[in-house]
């Protein structure tokens, strides 16, 4: 079987996955909001996953309730994350306004084309980029998650009828 690869990515000589380096991105921008993201398990229960044999429907029931409670978090951190997306969105909005008119308050067009290259602009720009990566990929996670309880779960209930023949017929 041929897996993507696990840390494709280098950060501070480190290997890191995409969900990491965005992660570590997005830090930054939420400890301001005094969020710290603890992600300790997750690698370990996806890992654990990846390599579940269909005949282990008691690592696959143990699973499908750790997937599920993970899906629960992760979808949490993205509704978080989405209210200080929007917030961000409006600050960004007001700092561009703000420097679009110090820059030419007689031609608007002029001023916010100008107001590009405003350090506070931009950096409220980037800011409001990696929160909605981030989002995005939280909510791309959940719906993995999702899956991946919902194949465990099917796991498990085969491995029961195997176990138990009088349920087959049901």
């Amino acid at each position: 079987m041929a897996l993507p690869p696990d840390k494709p990515l280098k950060y501070n000589n480190r290997d890191v996955t995409y969900f990491e380096m965005l992660a570590i991105k997005a830090n930054d921008y939420l400890a301001q909001y005094g969020i710290k993201l603890n992600f300790n398990g997750y690698t370990e229960t996806v890992n654990e996953y990846k390599n579940m044999e269909f005949h282990e429907g008691d690592i696959a029931w143990r699973l499908s309730k750790e997937l599920n409670a993970w899906a629960e978090y992760f979808s949490e951190i993205s509704n978080l994350i989405q209210k200080i997306l929007l917030d961000s969105e409006s600050d960004e909005r007001e700092k561009q306004a703000i420097s679009s008119i110090k820059f030419d308050s007689e031609k608007v067009s002029n001023g916010n084309r100008l107001s590009y290259k405003d350090k506070e602009v931009i950096e409220s720009i980037k800011k409001k980029n990696t929160l909605k990566a981030f989002h995005d990929e939280l909510d791309a996670k959940v719906r993995f998650l999702e899956r991946a309880h919902y194949h465990c779960k099917i796991t498990f209930e085969s491995n029961e009828k195997a176990r138990f023949p009088v349920f087959k017929n049901n």
